[in-house]
């Protein structure tokens, strides 16, 4: 005669409905954190030396001090932006201006920020390949090529 364990049927539907709450649970949860990626955010800048500094753009506003302190110019102007979604491993390219564009390839997510893969072409040209550490609140600014008004300088930062 073969071994068989009977479960009360009051048990059987308490496990059930029990299983089935944390699935349900655990299927929100997923989409929560789905919905919830941080987004990057890429500039091309254009920093000039000015007599009569303008205003910076409002997406610039909280740049142009360190933009000042850093690379010594006192006038700011946005000459492109692009925005995507980022997750932890992940590819995407920013273009912000139609000659410039990025390659930032998310290859961890690390404490408020990410690991990236940065890869930064000019028209055709590759102009620098580099592994940054990205995280909210602290942008990263890449010196580009000198323009003839001034100097390019591109900026990410995690939204």
């Amino acid at each position: 005669m073969a071994f068989r364990a009977r479960i009360p049927a009051r048990l059987f539907r308490v496990l059930l409905c029990g299983t089935t709450i944390l699935a349900l649970w655990a299927c929100l949860t997923a989409k929560a954190e789905a919905a919830d990626t941080d987004r990057i955010w890429s500039a091309l800048v254009l920093a000039t030396h000015s007599a009569n500094p303008r205003e910076p753009a409002p997406e610039l506003q909280k740049f142009s001090g360190k933009i000042k302190k850093f690379f010594g110019y006192n006038q700011v102007e946005l000459v492109g932006s692009a925005t995507k979604t980022v997750t932890a491993e992940c590819e995407r390219w920013l273009v912000p201006s139609q000659n410039f564009w990025l390659s930032v390839k998310s290859t961890q997510a690390i404490k408020d920020g990410y690991l990236l893969d940065l890869v930064v072409f000019h028209d055709k040209r590759r102009l620098v390949s580099a592994q940054a550490k990205l995280a909210h609140g602290s942008p990263l600014m890449i010196r580009g090529p000198m323009h003839a008004r001034g100097q390019l300088i591109i900026v990410l930062q995690v939204l």
